[in-house]
């Protein structure tokens, strides 16, 4: 398994972590960075254990981040379901670059990357982005509790 690393930085901070090979800056509500490998380049933030990806990330585009509060059983189902049907993941449709499906070992949580370099916005206004948040409330056990979605931009922008 592979770890995909992600942090919270602003000005200076998060400019100067930019220039680091492999590291990703992402605009949204708040500004993330993610990275890639066996070590993080932050000094805080979250680990995630990566147990499923596809592509690789660019750096421009559009990036779905879902942390969906599931036990390791509902976990393992929705992975499953997503990985039989791709296109909930946005794969196939136009400037899909990558995913990531995983854990926060911390929590116990899935986590889902999608990123997009263009077409984001179609992506969030297709059926399959519908069912892709459908499939991640049913995977939600505990009632009152859902799936946090955010959007993120990386460079550009694209209409989220």
């Amino acid at each position: 398994m592979s770890k995909l690393f992600m942090t919270f930085a602003s000005g200076t901070v998060a400019e100067r972590l930019r220039q680091q090979p492999g590291v990703i800056i992402a605009n949204g509500t708040e500004t993330i960075l993610l990275a890639e490998g066996d070590k993080s380049p932050f000094q805080s933030g979250k680990t995630f254990q990566i147990e499923e990806a596809e592509g690789q990330f660019a750096s421009k585009g559009n990036i779905v981040y879902a942390n969906v509060p599931v036990d390791s059983n509902a976990r393992s189902l929705l992975f499953h379901r997503l990985l039989k049907d791709k296109s909930r993941l946005g794969f196939g449709h136009s400037g899909f670059a990558a995913y990531r499906l995983g854990v926060d070992p911390e929590d116990n949580h899935g986590i889902i990357f999608i990123q997009f370099t263009e077409g984001g916005n179609r992506f969030r206004d297709s059926t399959e982005y519908v069912l892709f948040q459908e499939w991640l409330k049913e995977a939600v056990e505990q009632k009152g509790a859902g799936p946090i979605i955010k959007h993120y931009v990386v460079d550009e922008a694209d209409d989220l």
